[in-house]
């Protein structure tokens, strides 16, 4: 286990003596905190809550921490796959008040590195004992005194022993992960092969020699599709539209993708990194080092709003399309026969196994005072108008760059600051205005993934969150510090930029740890995007160029 930092095992010591506050003002409000789900948004939340003084009880239905991460995923369960490796570098996954180990390079961790790193979390701030593993919860409902909320939970091994449960207020964070999305095909029922989703996928042994069509092309299919297609006698990706797909290391350059997450580059509006992206396209094809990267710029060239869609980190399976063992047919499937698939190009395979990449669906069902059908109807995807504070979810904002733990991060933090009564909720017309607003500008932005209503832009979410919280890292004493500000606005915006200020910051070490990590950008790439900013914003307010939208 690695041994917290000494700031970090101070922290352990406030939490186990709250004698010793951790705030120089008491917290004057402490209320009793269900959180349903021990995977990375369920520990951040507990965290958080603790730092304010809350007492906290975690249900999760696993025997283990850490969600699809956990260990021993039965194979009828969604669970990591042998070869996971995470889409986004060490540093975006990690929590800003538990970096990566020091001088640790930025890279992406295996799940069993980071499945590690969350026991790791866990131990430095008392987590484990707070969590009771292997107890399904069956719903949360408003107490009959309108007082707080009653939990119903049963053991796993028992589901007829339901005990009712108490709480001031309850965090929903078992997932998006969690319901596979089965789609049903035209003619499925005339298909006598094997449908199954890539949820349940561990490894590609069990399709070896078969004739394989894969649905769909988000990040855990683009490893799912590259090994089934190295081992398959043949196989075929569907795709309805085409995907952005962004190379681990983009370029062939040294940096890994979110080490371009810039506030440089999210201040440079979206028409003029749209034309950017467009002319960046028609080089690659060309002029590309090698020949995935053409195939990456190829592929890419279709989509025309890049940016308006799910950024896939991951280019796995487009190694399979250069060496030809992968076909793509982007035509959209027609019918199912019994050992076959015609696309709506009028082309037909031969088939016996389809692999389902189709995401997972939202389930709210537990709830029974309220109705949600969409994360979007609920301010920061968390807060519903007819819940309050009283219900929350975390982890239901997926940003189309960037990581989910650092969005479960800002929820748990702001959550945590209204329980205490350190911040309030906007006033209720003020609250339906945001919400609106809000979900207006991720519906026009995410126009390529209308069917995801879990993404956010990841920049804007975490910038507007600061504000409210009060976490900015701009300040004017930030210029005082060149290279801080240099960091800042030309460096990745890693969840660190978030602990410089504002509610249990941890400035001193923040700061180092941003420092240390390497700029991705050369100096001419920094004055070119700078000055292009500049002029396509001065466009915007003449009206010659359209400007972004208000999140």
């Amino acid at each position: 286990m690695r041994q917290a930092p000494p700031h970090l095992l101070e922290l352990r010591l406030r939490l186990r003596h709250p004698a010793r506050p951790f705030r120089d003002v008491e917290v004057t409000v402490k209320k009793a905190v269900c959180v349903i789900g021990a995977g990375p948004s369920g520990l951040i939340a507990m965290k958080e809550l603790l730092d304010e003084g809350h007492t906290v009880t975690c249900f999760d239905h696993n025997a283990d921490l850490g969600g699809v991460f956990r260990a021993g995923a039965g194979t009828d369960e969604p669970g990591a796959y042998d070869s996971t490796l995470l889409t986004i570098s060490n540093y975006m996954m990690a929590f800003s008040c538990f970096p990566p180990p020091e001088k640790q390079e930025r890279r992406f961790w295996t799940a069993i590195e980071y499945r590690q790193y969350l026991h790791d979390f866990a131990d430095a701030f008392g987590l484990r004992q707070l969590i009771r593993p292997r107890t399904d919860v069956l719903s949360v409902a408003r107490s009959d005194s309108g007082e707080g909320y009653v939990v119903e939970t049963a053991p796993v091994d028992d589901p007829t022993a339901r005990i009712s449960h108490q709480f001031d207020a309850v965090v929903v964070s078992s997932g998006t992960h969690r319901v596979p999305n089965k789609i049903n095909l035209p003619g499925q029922e005339d298909f006598t092969g094997v449908v199954t989703h890539s949820a349940f996928y561990r490894n590609a042994e069990p399709f070896r020699g078969k004739r394989v069509l894969c649905l769909g092309i988000g990040e855990t299919a683009a490893d799912v599709v590259n090994e089934i297609a190295q081992v398959a006698a043949s196989c075929t990706l569907s795709v309805r539209r085409w995907q952005s797909v962004v190379a681990r290391f983009p370029g062939d350059r040294p940096h890994p993708n979110d080490a371009y997450t810039s506030e440089m580059l999210n201040a440079l509006p979206l028409a003029a990194a749209t034309a950017v992206h467009r002319v960046g396209t028609l080089l690659g094809k060309r002029f590309g080092k090698t020949a995935a990267s053409r195939a990456i710029a190829e592929w890419n060239s279709h989509n025309k709003s890049f940016f308006n869609h799910f950024l896939t980190k991951n280019e796995a399976f487009i190694h399979r399309i250069v060496d030809g063992t992968l076909t793509v047919n982007a035509s959209g499937i027609e019918r199912l026969g019994a050992d076959h698939v015609v696309f709506k190009d009028g082309r037909r395979e031969t088939i016996d196994t389809i692999v389902l990449n189709t995401g997972y669906t939202e389930d709210f069902t537990l709830l029974k005072d309220v109705h949600i059908t969409d994360v979007r109807q609920m301010y920061k995807h968390m807060i519903h108008p007819e819940l309050g504070t009283g219900v929350v979810f975390i982890g239901w904002a997926r940003p189309a760059a960037g990581g989910v733990p650092a969005c479960s991060e800002m929820q748990a933090r702001y959550f945590a600051l209204l329980c205490s009564g350190e911040r309030t909720l906007p006033p209720p017309d003020q609250l339906d205005q945001l919400i609106k607003r809000q979900a207006a500008y991720e519906d026009e932005f995410f126009t390529g993934n209308p069917e995801l209503r879990t993404l956010v832009h990841y920049n804007r979410y975490m910038i507007d969150f600061a504000r409210v919280i009060g976490c900015s890292p701009w300040r004017p004493e930030v210029f005082r510090n060149p290279r801080l500000a240099y960091h800042l606005w030309c460096g990745s915006q890693v969840p660190l930029v978030f602990r410089l200020n504002g509610p249990h910051s941890d400035r001193v070490n923040a700061e180092r740890r941003i420092l240390e990590l390497p700029v991705a950008f050369n100096a001419a790439e920094i004055v070119l995007a700078t000055a292009l900013t500049g002029v396509t914003r001065a466009l915007g307010a003449v009206g010659l160029v359209k400007r972004d939208g208000v999140y």
